[in-house]
């Protein structure tokens, strides 16, 4: 093992150029189909025979073979076959579709330079090492090292939205110090060692070697690479003539493919109650026929021996004989095991998922998306959901920021239109005409930031400040493209005020001043380094040199990073106590400060990047550690505050799922402040509720006995609602010494505020609330930080954010808005709840039936295991005769409509915990169907006891008309049943009912034309018989008067009456 894992890490090396390719190279072909011509039966025949009820129903197919002559193995074998190849067949043309696919990826041709010289090759034959020439507008076809561009500077800009869906376009830079040489001469020399390729889309390790001097003007030792000089498969090239790169990873192994594995397997609480019922008839099952081979033994015991005409006795004691009695029961009796309901259930979820793409309540016309359903084996658990965990930004808010307020220099500021308003003394101030230490605050917020600026006004993205008219080059502005909303608000503030982030060309800033209506002259800075921003760090800096030589680190975060790293003043407790006031007026808060660096500092620093940058583990690791050893003894500059709006209908969407029955925790990073400003405002925490703060314990002591005080204060408050804010901090403590306490009381809080989380911490909390076993739990973001959380949860919900699609891609549903999540919950969760438990319950009934006939037969037939029915009726009653009718029905079936739904959320809890699928429920179909199969038996049994002279012609009926007169009241009474268990009947409804009992009608009266038939012309005596639909008529109507008087009290007393008239109102 340890072997097979240092292989796995071992870096790849691979030659810049390719001159000398080594053999058996990974070509370029991509693979997404799951099967081959010549693996596709084997494969997946296996995968289905892993469901144990499909290799039950084959171990009875290869017995009937054997035993039971009376019944032909064709009653078990065609159903089987059936359901199997309609199985294959769908995921057969699933997968052909992907082969085309592939093959039209496979097969476009690309233009790679090999030896000098281009050729046109088809993309699936590039390998590791080839040099690939990709023109502007068209995608990259593998993972590339960018080596040159055909502008003059050394990046290029790409849009990333195939991979994360992010629309801001992302720069990407040839590696430092590196010069292509355009004619290609001596690349053989170069290598590139890097980690093999994983799935990780923002971090690749490697570096480049050089043997000798190559392709630049000395050698400067290893270059080291970062994600940042890597072009990823299904980019996009936007504003170059064209450009080249050295093919890195393949195939397979290009981190767009690695991303597009499916991640995990998740599955319905259906399945739960499906095994059950399972279970159940199968128990009942063998229970029956227990029962009748013990009656069948004594009977051989003690009735055979008296009639000499069946010739010798058989010995029954035999160990074979009693084997072969036992399975030959066990074979007349497997139809009461439903094989084609697994295959119904696939088909009702294919639709399910089908009306929720084409639900136009769920389509965001601003943005092109509907609703997507990557998982929809879980459709019913959208109406099972008991615990929501919500993200707050880009989620319950849109992620949208505007910089409204900042706090420098000791006053606190408000940015109107182009001017700063400062509340304290009333007064309106232009930048220009501010302090140095103001202006130091806002050059370092124009500075410190990882924003672009697009070449050309084609691409820009049309936002424009009106605000500035004239003043300030707002098409510049325009031209923004930053990977984070903060940045972009920022910058757009600063522009306002009349400070412009002009340009950046090869790391030369340029800050256009427009103060008073005029010109001044613009600031020239070097961006030397980008310490860049992660979750953990929480913050993010940039070495510059200014004009005068002087190194200067700036350094924006979150003041729980920053404050602490900043040299001890008066400003940190005034900093401190505005940001906590912006935090309770909802808005989210940056801290600003900076530091300079002397020449050997920066120099040491650098060196020790350098060092690890070419290090292939733990670079992440190293390097952060690397970044705090200079980011200290700061000083601090001030603070910014953003507001950020919230969602349309939040308030009204958050309000219906608590009616619903839903708890929400909102799970987020913000400060404690920001995240209870939202919450009340959005309505998340309610006005009268009773507020539990735990914030910034540890100890375990502490933290026990604040639970124990909030059980009381629970216990106490029933009249309020509780609610329960919580800090990042708190939560680890809580998770390590006591999270089964933890999770017992935060459980009957009916709101929970998680703040300051990473996103480990989040999926903690899911995993952690999954546990416990007696909860659904779904989980929405919006963004890469909560990719983790929503593959936790149950049910994760995307949602297409303005920092990318990451979670959307993650997710088993996504929506445009949060405020969808109304109606996919409470009127699609609803729908598709009730209609798959009406499906299996009536599964289980109508086998109930017809298998019910079969067993009363036994005591009239000496328990001799013959089926009453014709092997015709065997094969078509599952496939035609009645579950056509009632599948189309639990498609389309709905109790209430939408918009009844949607008035009254607290319709969502009558169908939550899968109520209506209990064992009550269950028993009462099973003893209806019991009661039913009783009825139709002996009404024709008392038919054919007394006088069995039912035929025009005076002829008797025998055994085949008994069958067929059992099997015509079985189809006529399932298929009018639908009529009343159903809510919402549709003329297509009346119109599949008729026609499964017309297609009874038409096969049997065919088959009974033929000659060599066991029906031979019963069928045409039999429709000509009045004594027999007399007997249809009378048995159909007992049968089903139970079932409509029960549907005629439930809907006069039982019904609620605040629904009546909306059911009135139902549009068929």
């Amino acid at each position: 093992m340890a072997k097979s894992s240092n292989k796995e890490k071992k870096p790849l090396r691979i030659s810049i150029g390719n001159v000398n390719p080594r053999k058996n190279l990974p070509l370029n072909r991509v693979t997404t189909t799951k099967y081959t011509w010549l693996t596709f039966i084997p494969l997946n025949f296996y995968e289905q025979f892993r469901r144990a009820v499909y290799f039950y129903f084959l171990i009875i197919t290869i017995i009937s073979f054997f035993v039971n002559i009376t019944l032909s193995p064709l009653v078990s074998l065609l159903p089987l076959l059936f359901v199997m190849i309609v199985t294959a067949l769908k995921e057969g043309l699933e997968d052909y579709a992907r082969s085309k696919n592939d093959k039209i990826v496979n097969k476009s041709q690309v233009t790679v330079i090999r030896n000098g010289n281009e050729e046109h090759i088809n993309s699936e034959f590039i390998v590791p090492g080839d040099i690939v020439v990709v023109t502007s507008a068209s995608d990259v076809t593998c993972d590339l090292l960018l080596l040159h561009t055909s502008g003059a500077e050394k990046m290029c800009f790409v849009n990333t939205a195939n991979l994360d869906g992010e629309t801001n376009l992302k720069a990407i830079h040839i590696p430092h110090n590196f010069t292509y040489d355009i004619n290609g001469q001596n690349l053989d020399k170069a290598c590139i060692i890097c980690e093999p390729s994983t799935s990780d889309l923002y971090r690749f390790n490697g570096r480049i070697e050089f043997e000798t001097t190559v392709g630049i003007e000395s050698n400067p030792g290893p270059i080291p690479l970062e994600i940042d000089n890597l072009l990823l498969r299904g980019v996009r090239i936007k504003g170059q003539g064209r450009v080249l790169g050295c093919a890195v990873y393949t195939g397979m192994s290009t981190k767009l493919q690695l991303n597009s594995r499916y991640t995990g397997n998740k599955s319905a609480s259906s399945e739960k109650y499906i095994n059950k019922f399972i279970i159940a008839l199968i128990v009942g099952m063998v229970a029956v026929v227990l029962i009748l081979y013990m009656i069948e033994r004594q009977k051989a015991a003690k009735v055979y021996p008296s009639m000499y005409y069946l010739g010798p006795p058989i010995d029954y004691n035999k160990i074979l004989q009693i084997f072969e009695d036992f399975l030959s029961f066990l074979i007349l009796f497997n139809y009461m095991v439903p094989i084609s309901m697994y295959m119904n259930i696939e088909l009702y979820r294919v639709f399910g998922a089908l009306f929720m793409k084409s639900d136009l309540e769920l389509y965001d016309e601003k943005t092109d998306q509907p609703c997507a359903v990557n998982a929809s084996n879980l459709n019913e658990d959208l109406g099972q959901i008991n615990i929501l965990f919500s993200d707050k930004t880009g989620t319950l808010t849109k992620n949208q920021m505007i910089f409204v307020k900042c706090f420098t220099a000791g006053k606190n500021y408000h940015l109107q239109n182009i001017q700063l308003y400062c509340p304290d003394d009333n007064e309106t101030y232009e930048l220009g005409m501010m302090n140095n230490e103001t202006m130091d605050f806002f050059v370092a917020l124009a500075l410190c930031h990882t924003v672009d600026i697009l070449d050309s006004c084609d691409e820009k993205s049309g936002e424009t400040l009106p605000e500035l008219e004239n003043l300030i080059p707002s098409e510049i502005i325009s031209r923004y493209q930053a990977s984070s909303p903060d940045e972009k608000a920022i910058l757009e503030g600063c522009a306002k005020l009349g400070l412009i982030f002009k340009d950046i060309t090869d790391d030369q800033i340029r800050l256009g001043r427009i103060f008073s209506g005029t010109n001044a002259s613009d600031l020239q800075f070097e961006r030397l380094h980008v310490l860049e921003f992660s979750s953990e760090r929480k913050r993010m800096s940039v070495i510059i040199r200014d004009e005068s030589g002087v190194i200067w680190l700036y350094i924006k975060g979150a003041e729980s990073s920053i404050l602490p790293r900043c040299n001890p003043t008066s400003l940190i407790a005034q900093t401190d106590e505005q940001i906590t006031k912006y935090a309770k007026e909802g808005l989210r808060t940056l801290a600003v400060a900076r530091r300079t660096l002397t020449e050997s500092e920066y120099d040491a620093f650098v060196a020790s990047c350098d060092n690890i940058n070419i290090q292939l583990n733990n670079r992440q690791e190293l390097l952060a550690e690397c970044y705090q050893s200079i980011e200290v003894g700061l000083d601090l500059l001030g603070a910014t505050a953003l507001e950020d709006t919230l969602e349309d209908e939040v308030d009204d969407t958050l309000t219906a799922l608590q009616e619903a029955g839903l708890k929400i925790w909102v799970l987020t990073g913000d400060k404690v402040e920001t995240a209870f400003s939202i919450g009340m405002a959005c309505k998340h925490i309610p006005q009268v509720a009773e507020v539990h703060f735990l914030i910034g314990i540890t100890d375990p002591s502490e933290l026990e006995k604040r639970l124990s005080q909030l059980e009381l204060g629970i216990a106490s408050a029933t009249s309020k609602p509780t609610c329960l804010v919580i800090d990042g901090t708190t939560v680890s403590a809580l998770l390590s010494h006591l999270p089964e306490q933890f999770t017992e009381v935060a459980l009957k809080c009916q709101a929970v505020l998680c703040c300051r989380l990473s996103p480990l911490q989040k999926s903690e909390i899911v995993m952690r609330i999954k546990k416990t076993g007696k909860h659904i739990t779904a989980a929405i973001g919006d963004g890469a930080n909560d990719v983790s959380m929503i593959q936790e949860a149950h049910i994760g919900i995307g949602i297409y954010g303005v920092e990318g699609k990451q979670a959307a891609r993650s997710a088993d549903y996504a929506i445009a808005k949060f405020k969808m999540l109304q109606r996919l919950l409470l009127v699609h969760g609803h729908y598709n709840t009730e209609r798959l438990a009406f499906m299996v319950l009536f599964y289980c009934y109508k086998n109930i039936i017809i298998t019910g006939c079969m067993a009363l037969f036994q005591v009239y037939d000496l328990y001799s295991a013959t089926s009453v029915y014709n092997e015709l009726f065997l094969w078509l009653f599952d496939i035609i005769y009645i579950s056509v009718s009632f599948t189309y029905l639990a498609m389309s079936d709905k109790h209430y409509n939408e918009k009844t739904l949607l008035r009254f959320p607290t319709l969502y809890k009558g169908i939550s915990h899968n109520q209506l699928t209990s064992w009550k429920i269950f028993t009462v179909w099973i003893i209806n169907g019991a009661l039913q199969c009783f009825t139709i038996f002996y009404f024709a049994y008392a038919v054919l006891n007394d006088n069995n002279v039912v035929f025009n012609n005076g002829q008797t009926a025998d055994f085949s008309t008994f069958g067929t007169m059992l099997i015509m009241v079985l189809v006529i009474v399932g298929n009018l049943k639908i009529v009343l268990v159903s809510h919402y009947m549709s003329y297509l409804n009346f119109v599949f009912i008729v026609a499964s009992i017309f297609a009874f009608i038409l096969s049997t009266y065919l088959y009974n034309l033929y000659t060599g038939s066991s029906l031979y012309h019963v069928y045409s005596m039999f429709l000509s018989s009045l004594p027999i639909w007399l007997y249809i008529i009378i048995c159909t109507v007992t049968c089903l008067l139970p079932d409509f008087l029960m549907k005629a009290v439930y809907d006069m007393f039982l019904d609620p009456p605040k629904l009546k008239v909306e059911k009135l109102k139902r549009v068929i």
